[in-house]
């Protein structure tokens, strides 16, 4: 059984789920001796994991274990189920709607994008106070 309390991850995840690749650096120097490494790799490739840097390997990194070692890859084409409710699900209503501007995006997305704009707001107020 994986101890996922022991991964060198844990509170890192701008640092993971970054497409920069100085990000995508930081994160794999972070993998590299972390003691689930090989459990983590194992299970993004079971779940096709297409977001983030998993048991030390990039999105395209992963796609090629995937294959050679006869998992399905990940993808991230626009075919996988959109989550309504979350920000991810704003983001695409936002990029369907930069295809087609007459796209509409849907109650619950907005209701997510605004709860979680209201946090960020908040968390960015807390901020300046501590400054000033």
């Amino acid at each position: 059984m994986t101890d996922w309390g022991s991964a060198h991850c844990i509170g890192k995840t701008k640092v993971f789920f970054s497409d920069r690749s100085s990000k995508i650096q930081e994160a794999k120097k972070i993998c590299e001796y972390c003691p689930i490494k090989f459990d983590c790799l194992r299970w993004a490739l079971v779940h096709q994991e297409a977001w983030g840097v998993w048991g030390g390997l990039s999105y395209q990194e992963l796609r090629i274990v995937a294959v050679t070692q006869g998992y399905k890859p990940p993808s991230r084409s626009q075919s996988h189920e959109v989550e309504h409710g979350t920000d991810r699900g704003w983001a695409w209503h936002r990029r369907q709607k930069m295809k087609d501007p007459t796209h509409e995006a849907c109650q619950p997305c907005i209701d997510a994008y605004n709860a979680s704009t209201r946090i960020r707001v908040a968390r960015y107020r807390k901020k300046i106070r501590k400054i000033t």
